[in-house]
């Protein structure tokens, strides 16, 4: 079990994912590396993502937390063993791993959700707008405070029509 100097999204989420099977069936890390026949280290290692995982350990594990959802682990094994790569690999010298663990997760994502948020500038902000974003300052402004950097935004706007 060489350790990975640059973690991967996919082991991160493989150690992630064997934590939260161990929790769920009631073992300490100790627990489960004894009856694994390693250390605690070792396992933890697993855990973290520091350490990979072979697929025979890995089915071992399976037996010892008592998981009976076989697609699952199916999932998990391919996650442990899978060392082929897509386009992406193409830029394994130049850019940064999680760059290219983005590539990855949306090359093998079956779906695709995407948050964003959008900036509108001062100068076009209307007053509702401007107030909200001056509430929200941390540490927080005092209403008086508020409503004078509303005023100076304002005024700014009409200079600019």
């Amino acid at each position: 079990m060489a350790s990975r100097i640059a973690t991967t999204a996919r082991r991160l989420r493989l150690g992630t994912e064997l934590r939260r099977m161990r929790e769920r069936a009631g073992l300490t890390v100790t627990e489960g590396a004894r009856q694994l026949g390693v250390s605690q280290a070792q396992l933890s290692n697993i855990e973290a993502s520091r350490f990979g995982v072979s697929r025979d350990r890995l089915r071992a594990l399976d037996h010892i937390y008592r998981c009976s959802d076989t697609e699952y682990v199916d999932g998990l094994s391919e996650l442990a063993t899978e060392r082929a790569g897509g386009w992406w690999e193409t830029f394994r010298e130049v850019l940064p791993t999680p760059l290219l663990d983005i590539a990855e997760l949306e090359q093998r994502s079956r779906r695709l959700r995407s948050a964003n948020t959008a900036h509108i500038p001062g100068l076009l902000q209307i007053t509702d707008h401007a107030r909200e974003i001056f509430r929200q300052v941390v540490p927080e402004f005092s209403r008086t405070h508020i409503e004078h950097r509303v005023s100076h935004r304002l005024q700014r706007q009409a200079l600019r029509n």
